[in-house]
C-alpha cells in the first residue's frame, strides 16, 4: 500500500529531506509571493486615492475588482494550469511542447480574453443594475468597470507568461515585472485621478485607466525575457507561434477544470459575504475586517501552492516521483509553519488586530463591530492550518493533472457553505458567529479530504503529457 509508504516518510531521508527540499523551493516561491503582495499594494493605493475623492468612488472601487475578479477567474484559472505543463514538458526534456503550450495560452488571451473584456464592459450597465444601487454609485461602478474590463486582456496574456516562467523555476523575473506595474500604477492614477502636472481631472476614470496601462509594462518586461536571445537557445522560444489543436485541448482538459473551480468558489464566497452583510452594517463591517486580514496572511500560501505545483510537474516529467514527493512535503511544512505563526498571532493579538480599523472619533460605535471581528478572528484560529494544507496540496494535485475532483469537491463544499449559511440567517434566524462556524467547518473539511486524496497517492501516477492520461 502506497499509505503505508507515505507513514514510513519521517524515516528515508532521501525521500525527505526537508532541509533541501524547503531550499530548493523557498527561491521560487518568495518571488510569486513577492508579486502577488505588490498586487495587493497597488489596489489598496488606487482605493486610497479614490477615498479622497468620496465614499461612491470607494464603493465602487470595490465591486468593480471583485466583478473583475469573478470573470477573470474563468480564463486566468485555466491559464495558470501553464505552470504545471511546462514543468512536466521541461522535465520530459521536450522544450517545443513547452513552449507551444504557452502560445495556446497567447492564443487564448488576445481571442477569448479580448471577447470576455469587450462583452463585460458593454454589459456593465446591466450587471450593476441588478443590484439596485444607488444612482450615484452606479453610475460610477458602471463608469470604473466599463474601462477597467479590459486589463482582463493584459492579465491573461501576464498569466500566461508568468506560467512559463515559474515552470522553469525562473521567478524572479515574475517580481521584476510586476514591480513595473507598481511603478507605473501609482504615479499615473494620483495624476489621472487628481488631475496633477496639467492632466485633466479623471477621477474614477483615472483610476481604472492607470491600472490597465500599467497592465501592459509586466508584459513587455516577461515578453522580451520570454524571446529574447537567451531563453531563444536555452528555451527553443523562437519557434513560431501557431494554434496547437492537441496541445490546446490538453490546456483546456487540464485547465478548464481549474479555472471553473476559481470562478465558482469565487462566486460562492461572494454569495456567502453577502449573507454575512445582510446582518448588520456591524457584521459587514467586521467581516470585512477578518476577511482582509485573511487576505493579507494567505498571500505566502498562494506563492508556496504556485511553487510547488511547478515542481511537482518538473520531477514527474523527469520521472523522479522520490523528488516530487519531497517537494510537496517540503511546501507542507512551510505552510504548516507559517499557519501555526498566524495562528498565534489571531489567537493573541486579535484585538490590535482589528482595532487598527477604528476610527479614534468613533470607537464607542465601532464596538459591537470589534466584538464580533475578535470573535471571528478567534474561530479562524481553528481553519487556518486546514486552510493552508487545502490550498497547498491543490497546488501539489493540480501539479500533476488532477484537476477534475479539486474542482467538483471544493465548488460542491463552497456552494454547500454559501447555501447552508443563507439558511442559518433567514430560514432558522441564527446569528453571524454561527455562519463564520460554518464557514469554519467546510474550510476544515476541504482540509482532510484533500490531504486523504493527497495520501492516496494516485496524484503520482498521474502524467498530463502522457496521451493515454485520462
Amino acid at each position: 500500500m502506497f499509505t503505508s509508504q507515505l507513514s514510513s516518510w519521517f524515516e528515508r531521508k532521501f525521500y525527505f529531506d526537508l532541509k533541501i527540499g524547503i531550499s530548493e523551493l523557498l527561491p521560487i516561491a518568495v518571488p510569486i509571493f513577492l508579486s502577488q503582495a505588490i498586487d495587493v499594494v497597488m489596489i489598496f493605493c488606487d482605493r486610497y486615492f479614490l477615498s479622497r475623492l468620496g465614499k461612491e468612488d470607494l464603493a465602487a472601487t470595490l465591486s468593480g475588482g471583485i466583478l473583475l475578479f469573478l470573470f477573470s477567474t474563468l480564463i486566468s484559472g485555466t491559464l495558470g494550469q501553464i505552470t504545471s505543463l511546462v514543468g512536466q514538458y521541461m522535465g520530459a526534456g521536450e522544450k517545443e511542447n513547452a513552449v507551444r503550450t504557452v502560445h495556446q495560452g497567447f492564443l487564448l488571451s488576445l481571442t477569448v480574453g479580448t471577447a470576455l473584456a469587450i462583452l463585460t464592459g458593454q454589459l456593465a450597465p446591466v450587471i450593476f443594475g441588478l443590484f439596485g444601487h444607488e444612482t450615484v454609485l452606479l453610475g460610477k461602478e458602471v463608469e470604473y468597470f466599463s474601462i477597467l474590463s479590459y486589463s482582463i486582456v493584459f492579465l491573461s496574456l501576464r498569466t500566461s507568461f508568468a506560467g512559463f516562467f515559474i515552470g522553469v523555476e525562473r521567478t524572479k523575473i515574475v517580481t521584476l515585472a510586476t514591480f513595473s506595474a507598481l511603478f507605473v500604477n501609482i504615479p499615473l492614477t494620483y495624476v489621472l485621478v487628481f488631475g496633477k502636472f496639467g492632466f485633466p481631472m479623471m477621477g474614477i476614470s483615472g483610476a481604472a485607466v492607470g491600472t490597465v496601462v500599467s497592465g501592459i509594462f509586466p508584459i513587455l518586461i516577461l515578453g522580451g525575457k520570454f524571446f529574447s536571445a537567451e531563453f531563444r537557445k536555452k528555451y527553443a522560444t523562437g519557434i513560431v507561434i501557431h494554434l496547437h489543436i492537441p496541445l490546446l485541448k490538453k490546456l483546456l482538459r487540464y485547465g478548464l477544470p481549474s479555472g471553473i473551480e476559481t470562478t465558482a468558489n469565487v462566486s460562492g464566497f461572494m454569495f456567502f459575504t453577502m449573507v454575512m452583510y445582510s446582518y448588520s452594517s456591524d457584521v459587514a463591517a467586521a467581516t470585512t475586517i477578518v476577511l482582509n486580514w485573511d487576505m493579507v496572511c494567505f498571500i505566502p500560501l498562494l506563492g508556496i501552492s504556485q511553487a510547488v505545483s511547478g515542481q511537482v510537474g518538473k520531477y514527474l516529467g523527469e520521472g523522479k516521483k522520490e523528488l516530487a514527493l519531497r517537494s510537496a512535503y517540503s511546501a507542507l511544512t512551510l505552510g504548516w509553519v507559517y499557519s501555526i505563526f498566524i495562528t498565534i498571532l489571531y489567537f493573541t493579538q486579535n484585538t490590535i488586530l482589528v482595532e487598527l480599523f477604528s476610527p479614534q472619533e468613533q470607537l464607542q460605535t465601532f464596538e459591537t463591530v470589534v466584538y464580533f471581528a475578535t470573535r471571528m478572528l478567534q474561530i479562524s484560529c481553528l481553519y487556518f492550518l486546514f486552510d493552508s494544507t487545502y490550498n497547498i496540496l491543490g497546488g501539489i494535485l493540480k501539479g500533476s493533472g488532477d484537476t477534475v475532483w479539486p474542482m467538483l469537491v471544493s465548488n460542491v463544499l463552497m456552494w454547500s457553505c454559501a447555501i447552508a449559511v443563507y439558511t442559518v440567517k433567514n430560514i432558522i434566524g441564527l446569528g453571524p458567529l454561527t455562519s463564520w462556524w460554518v464557514l469554519t467547518a467546510m474550510v476544515l473539511t476541504l482540509g482532510i479530504l484533500y490531504w486523504i486524496r493527497f495520501q492516496n497517492g494516485g496524484w503520482l501516477t498521474r502524467l498530463m503529457i502522457r496521451t493515454d492520461t485520462l
